[in-house]
């Protein structure tokens, strides 16, 4: 056997160790001989930037479960790949070129900077792929896809055919989310809302032929240039007599209706708005009810159209200004409120989203042929697929049953183009120009035809991954892995990426497009903060692994948390990690420097030779059976858990010092042997170089097979006995500890001979002897076991026994005094509930202590 270093050199053998996993070709499932299966299709980063934490958490879930299932021996395919990220990617880009380069899209021209864009994703791509092998992912990288790649891009192009075939594809004229900076319609997941400081203003608008106003109350009052109407509730009796009459519309002098909707609240304002069809929503909606005229005030650039009079060509916070100081002037502004608004904004770039009406095109999520929505909503609900936390099947339903159509257009250059063709009043929609000779052509014609320049949303196209990355419907892989197994993914893209995968599955596929849905929560730092530029708090992973190493970065992504909960990771969290690797190493260098020591698959009940082997392979058993449990039912943290405890508690604590004294290596061998496997899932890195360096390098753990548990080697009995043991053990520490023996001195003590006495003896420091001695001494029991200690010629019974006394006393006065405080009415009336459940936790803690030190009292008494 090969000199094991003192610690493990992940700096020098995790590129060693993924290299041998990928040249011994297991990542694909081609190598493995199994009629089972198991598929992830990875969440496709954006390829335009590097890897965070947000993406090394999800692979690290993804590659948990991948290796588990490897192991398990199924055919596991971790099918890897990229998202070309449209919004994003634009906007990142160009920022890119203005800053390298000094020069816009618009000065290369939208091919140029298509061909561009394409090759910067390209090497952001390369650049992910080395970053994503450092986290230690088992992914099969020769079935690497990108949402461009042509035959992804042609099944997914092939989808928008067959929707506009079957009626749910439209164009048409709707208010949609405009982003000024990006240039583009956004659809309404990819808006933030942010509550903001704010202002309400309240306007008085002239009642045509008197001389009375109606208020209106408005956040934004530069839209007012385009009102169609002002309303109020049918049920508000303050404005009854007034519903049906007429106002003239200051600065624009125009003469609009007062009308009645049952959507205007009450509450809000003076409980009458005015109504901007053009610009807003609700009012959008109103007045398509009502046949309001649509007046469009702002333009695609954020500023004030023609049809707003003199304000035309001003910015639209410059506009307000000026509006605002026009209707002073009037004395039509009655006052001004502070008042907290909803902000929206873009989600790429943090430009003011502007409410505009736009040519677009739509899906249809509710058609007649098809119901999308309908369709995801019965299957969530039939339970096709199992959703990790299970709340989140509530959140996903509540989302499907308030969907609207989606607005999957966007004015930007970086994309696919939609397959939709014009010439004069024709159009046709097909994956090939009309006048072209493909046959995919279905309507040949000659002229010139025109492709539409809107380029598809992200999410269109990612939407449809599953299927379009395995090849559906041909494809080999998809006849073998689709439906997927699992699809793992942050809470915050549920709307954004799971909803649509499970809406596009179902409508090209029928079926569901995987059978689990697990949500990672967000990585927040220490003081539950996100991860931000401005806030200066970010973590490079890469630069962790390279501190820490890749395995300690897993355990603390993935310790202490469950599905869909938010969790907080700091440096010294890592750090924390990367010892606990080093006391795992410790083990494996105890465990290898034994004399004659192998590892041991198999055990037979004739090699437990003590009550200390029973046990610990009693609970090996147990351990297994739990931690197999766990993993299936995908409760990574828990299933981490009690492998750690079972490693440190049981293991090192107790079997291997005890081992030292027995020296049974066929159990250390079976022992560890389970243990190097079942931990490599959490961390493979330093498992793999545990197994080259005893099983050598053509021998990979990453294809062992997972451990089964043996419930012939419970023992039930060995493991109660076991318990009496270390209870031994812990009053023996606790009584040198609070009688100040020093751990060098031995005590002499008497017990009936039994097995364990001499694991008693040199773990506890004590001689026992089956002939008790003459005076006084401290009996102590265990479940099954009993010992007198002769500790009264070691101390000063009558000091320790005043000792003990004052802190009786001392313990008994901080009871009273905090009992007092606790039954004080004042206290109990103006303390939080938390200052009052601390105090009440403080009291307990009194109470154990002064019961221990009674315990000491009459211990020492009976020395006397």
């Amino acid at each position: 056997m090969q000199e094991i270093p003192k610690q493990f050199n992940f700096q020098e053998d995790e590129e060693k160790i993924y290299k041998l996993w990928e040249e011994s070709g297991f990542f694909s499932p081609d190598k493995i001989d199994s009629e089972e299966k198991y598929c992830n299709v990875l969440p496709p980063p954006n390829a335009n930037g590097e890897l965070h934490l947000g993406h090394a958490s999800g692979y690290t879930v993804m590659d948990i479960f991948g290796r588990y299932e490897r192991m398990k021996g199924k055919k596991v395919l971790l099918l890897p790949g990229k998202d070309h990220a449209g919004i994003q990617t634009q906007v990142v880009f160009e920022k890119k070129l203005k800053e390298e380069k000094n020069i816009s899209r618009h000065e290369l021209g939208r091919e140029e900077f298509y061909k561009q864009s394409y090759e910067f994703t390209t090497k952001s791509a390369d650049y992910m792929r080395s970053q994503e092998k450092r986290i230690g992912i088992s992914a099969d990288w020769s079935r690497e896809k990108f949402t461009l790649d042509p035959d992804v891009l042609k099944t997914a192009l092939e989808t928008f055919v067959k929707m506009y075939e079957d009626g749910m594809i439209y164009k048409g004229r709707r208010i949609i989310n405009w982003c000024s900076r990006c240039a583009t319609a956004l659809s309404d997941v990819e808006v933030v809302h942010q509550e903001a400081e704010g202002k309400l203003y309240y306007i008085k608008y002239p009642i045509k032929g008197s001389e009375k106003f109606i208020t209106v109350a408005t956040t934004r009052p530069e839209t007012m240039l385009g009102d169609t109407a002002v309303a109020v509730n049918p049920k508000d009796k303050k404005y009854e007599k007034l519903v049906g009459k007429s106002v003239i519309l200051p600065l624009q002098d125009r003469k609009i209706p007062i009308i009645a909707d049952y959507r205007i609240e009450m509450e809000f304002g003076t409980g009458a708005v005015k109504i901007t069809p053009a610009h807003d929503p609700l009012d959008w909606e109103i007045g398509k009810e009502h046949n309001l005229e649509e007046i469009q005030v702002i333009d695609e650039k954020a500023e004030i159209t023609a049809a707003g009079g003199k304000y035309e060509g001003l910015k639209v916070l410059e506009a307000r200004d000026q509006i605002l100081k026009d209707l002073a002037e009037l004395g039509l502004l009655e006052k001004e409120e502070e008042n907290k608004i909803n902000k929206s904004i873009c989600e790429r770039c943090k430009t003011i989203i502007e409410p505009l009406i736009s040519q677009q095109w739509f899906a249809n999520v509710d058609a007649e042929k098809y119901s999308l929505k309908k369709e995801a909503l019965k299957a969530i609900k039939d339970g096709q697929i199992e959703i990790f936390p299970k709340n989140f099947k509530k959140i996903m339903i509540h989302w499907y049953e308030n969907l609207n159509d989606w607005c999957i257009s966007r004015q930007i250059w970086w994309g696919p183009q939609f397959p939709v063709w014009y010439k004069g009043e024709e159009i046709y929609v097909g994956l090939e120009k009309p006048d072209s000779e493909s046959p995919d052509s279905a309507k040949a014609s000659t002229g010139e035809w025109i492709q539409d320049e809107n380029t598809f949303d992200t999410w269109f196209t990612s939407g449809q991954w599953p299927y379009t990355t395995l090849r559906f419907p041909e494809g080999e892989d998809a006849n073998k892995f689709y439906p997927t197994d699992m699809m793992v993914m942050g809470r915050d893209i549920l709307p954004f990426w799971a909803a649509r995968m499970i809406m596009f599955g179902l409508y090209k596929t029928g079926q569901a497009p995987f059978k689990n849905l697990y949500f990672t929560g967000l990585v927040r730092d220490k003081e539950g903060y996100k991860f931000s530029k401005s806030r200066g708090n970010g973590i490079d992973p890469l630069e962790m692994i390279e501190k820490y190493g890749a395995d300690a970065l897993r355990l603390s992504l993935v310790m202490d948390i469950a599905p869909g909960q938010d969790s907080r990771l700091y440096e010294e969290k890592i750090e924390s990690f990367r010892n606990f690797v080093t006391k795992l190493w410790n083990i494996f260098r105890y465990c290898t420097s034994v004399e004659n020591f192998e590892l041991v698959e198999k055990l037979e009940k004739e090699d437990l030779k003590s009550l200390s082997d029973r046990w610990i392979v009693s609970e090996l058993e147990e351990a297994k059976k739990a931690i197999s449990d766990l993993l299936k039912n995908r409760d990574i943290s828990l299933a981490q858990s009690r492998l750690r405890r079972f490693t440190w508690d049981q293991f090192a604590d107790w079997y291997v010092e005890i081992n030292k004294i027995e020296k049974n290596t066929k159990v250390l061998g079976y022992v560890l042997d389970n243990l190097i496997k079942m931990w490599h899932p959490f961390t493979p890195f330093v498992t793999e170089k545990m197994w080259n360096i005893l099983k050598g390098e053509k021998n990979l753990l990453m294809v062992e097979k997972w451990p089964e548990a043996d419930g012939q080697l419970i023992d039930k009995n060995s493991q109660k006995e076991f318990v009496g043991l270390q209870e031994i053990m812990a009053k023996i520490r606790n009584i040198r500890s609070n009688y100040h023996i020093s751990p060098l001195e031995i005590i002499d003590a008497y017990g009936e001979e039994r097995g364990e006495n001499e694991i008693i003896g040199r773990l506890g420091r004590i001689k026992i002897s089956s002939v008790r001695a003459v005076g006084k001494m401290l009996p102590i029991s265990g479940q099954g076991i009993t010992l007198w200690l002769d500790i009264a010629k070691m101390i000063d019974v009558k000091k320790e026994l005043g000792m003990t006394n004052k802190e009786i006393k001392n313990f008994e006065n901080l009871i009273a005094k905090t009992e007092a405080l606790i039954n004080n009415e004042k206290f109990r009336s103006k303390a939080s509930a938390e200052i009052i459940n601390s105090t009440n936790a403080r009291l307990d803690g009194y109470r154990q202590k002064l019961e221990i030190q009674k315990d000491l009292e009459k211990n020492l008494k009976s020395l006397l």
